[in-house]
């Protein structure tokens, strides 16, 4: 965990963390924890200050995004498709590799996972507080 207060002994614990490796995988985890009626909470880079990858009051299983981490860059279109578990710092790094006049506005920490801040979740430099 990475903000310790989620590791206090009052926080409820998961009762298996997965980190799928393929689209096949991460469906395979899904479906499973729907049958047992298990709730999903997805970690992409367990950044979140209000600890929702942690919080909640029946059996859960953590789904680690991690492992889906590609990412594509096309700078023709000026576009890039990001799987959830890349880190900022991963994004930064694969822009600067494929071009020299493109960029992204997003956080400063490049430990975050992007699936958590692109969907809405993360404050970047240009986010207004």
């Amino acid at each position: 965990m990475q903000n310790p207060l989620f590791a206090k002994p009052t926080v409820s614990k998961p009762s298996f963390i997965v980190m799928p490796g393929s689209k096949e995988e991460l469906s395979s985890t899904v479906h499973c924890c729907t049958r047992e009626s298990w709730t999903i909470r997805l970690r992409s880079g367990g950044h979140s200050y209000e600890g929702l990858s942690y919080t909640v009051d029946t059996p859960f299983v953590i789904v680690d995004m991690m492992n889906l981490n590609r990412i594509s860059i096309d700078v023709v279109s000026e576009t890039a498709w990001v799987e959830s578990g890349a880190t900022l710092g991963e994004l930064y790094y694969a822009i600067v590799q494929s071009t020299g006049t493109l960029g992204l506005t997003a956080g400063w920490c490049p430990t975050v996972g992007s699936g958590g801040h692109i969907s809405c979740g993360g404050f970047g430099m240009m986010s207004r507080m």
